[in-house]
């Protein structure tokens, strides 16, 4: 069967992240390997400076891996307690009496009918806020492991400019002088 659209979305949305934090920590990683200090005190500052926010980007986008499927997790109970609730509906609609067991601090209790889809309605109510959280972390997160990653590859890049621009200055000083 072909794939939704969303379903295409997800899986190239996840492809890139993963790769995002692969490229992420094998750039710190080469950048640490290829590292030359000591000519210049502010190379040596923007490197270093590099260096902490890609790791930062990058463990930032592990905390966020973690809570993606949190999310989808909770998304899903959403979609089951909905049915749930429909099924009650249309049972009451034909007259039928079901009864749904609930477990609340450990106490059950058994409602059925309209009190049964008002318990469903506050749970779902209560799934959507957590939801909410969950999918504000996660799109933060991004944001910031997004930026993180940007700004630690500026970094690095000052760092290896540095060096030359002051080679080319001086002699170009020199030429002139």
């Amino acid at each position: 069967m072909a794939k939704t659209s969303v379903e295409t979305a997800v899986e190239l949305q996840s492809k890139f992240e993963f790769y995002l934090i692969a490229l992420t920590f094998s750039i710190l990683g080469l950048s640490i390997q290829t590292a030359a200090f000591g000519s210049h005190l502010a190379a040596d500052g923007f490197e270093i400076a590099g260096w902490l926010t890609l790791f930062f980007s990058g463990i930032v986008g592990l905390l966020r891996g973690e809570s993606v499927p949190v999310a989808y997790q909770i998304d899903s109970k959403i979609v089951s307690v909905k049915r749930r609730k429909e099924e009650i509906g249309e049972a009451r609609e034909r007259w039928v009496d079901v009864q749904i067991p609930f477990t609340e601090g450990g106490k059950e209790t058994v409602l059925s009918g309209k009190q049964a889809e008002e318990k469903f309605d506050s749970v779902i109510a209560d799934l959507g806020r957590q939801f909410k959280r969950t999918e504000n972390k996660v799109i933060r997160r991004y944001q910031v492991m997004k930026w993180a990653f940007l700004i630690g590859v500026g970094f690095l890049v000052v760092a290896r400019c540095i060096p030359p621009v002051l080679s080319i200055t001086e002699r170009l000083a020199a030429m002139f002088s």
